[in-house]
């Protein structure tokens, strides 16, 4: 349902780009690169050998952050409500930390380094978010913003979204090992004890 939806709010600008609150927005790029966020997590999943349970939770959390991007954008909600942008930034890079963490933990990584492989690229992906918005906006009027502060504001929020990213999945990794629930891999059962060698019957 969030992956169809993601495609009927991407045909709006595809149809209508000219509508104003998408004038400067980059939108043409958004339609383009937004539809990997429907296609990671099946793609991974194959690539990784389809170990099951399927993944559901992280399929369809990596969809939310590219929906409700676009769905802002539509109600130009980013333009008329001055705080948004820095609410959007920190869920959006919760959601990306949470991701990550829910993946890593079908690895039985320690909880330290799933932790960090969480919070390491869910950064990584905002750094990457930030310059390619970065570049977008140097192809168009910067409209009296200070590219530079917004950017540095951007980051600082997206690092705290992606510290409380990384901390949800650390919980809600340990509940689904318990539960074995949320599509994420529980903890391996523990390997059987070799049995014990029979005795040669004697001669």
């Amino acid at each position: 349902m969030l992956k169809l939806s993601l495609v009927i709010l991407l045909l709006v600008p595809l149809l209508w780009p000219d509508l104003e609150q998408y004038d400067g927005k980059g939108m043409s790029w958004r339609v383009l690169v937004f539809p990997l966020a429907a296609l990671s997590i099946p793609v991974l999943w194959r690539l990784t050998g389809s170990r099951p349970p399927y993944p559901y939770l992280a399929d369809n959390l990596l969809v939310v952050p590219a929906l409700t991007d676009v769905l802002w954008n539509t109600f130009d909600t980013y333009d008329s409500v001055g705080w948004w942008d820095d609410v959007n930034h920190f869920v959006n890079s919760m959601v990306f930390a949470a991701v990550i963490g829910l993946w890593a933990v079908r690895y039985r990584l320690g909880a330290v380094t799933g932790f960090a492989v969480a919070l390491g690229l869910g950064m990584t992906l905002q750094v990457l978010w930030e310059i390619g918005e970065y570049f977008v906006f140097l192809t168009r009027e910067a409209g009296g913003v200070d590219r530079y502060a917004d950017t540095v504001r951007d980051l600082s929020v997206d690092f705290g979204g992606s510290l409380a990213g990384a901390a949800l999945a650390l919980v809600l990794a340990r509940s689904a090992a318990r539960k074995s629930v949320l599509g994420v891999m529980p903890a391996a059962d523990p390997a059987p004890a070799p049995a014990p060698a029979t005795s040669q019957a004697r001669a």
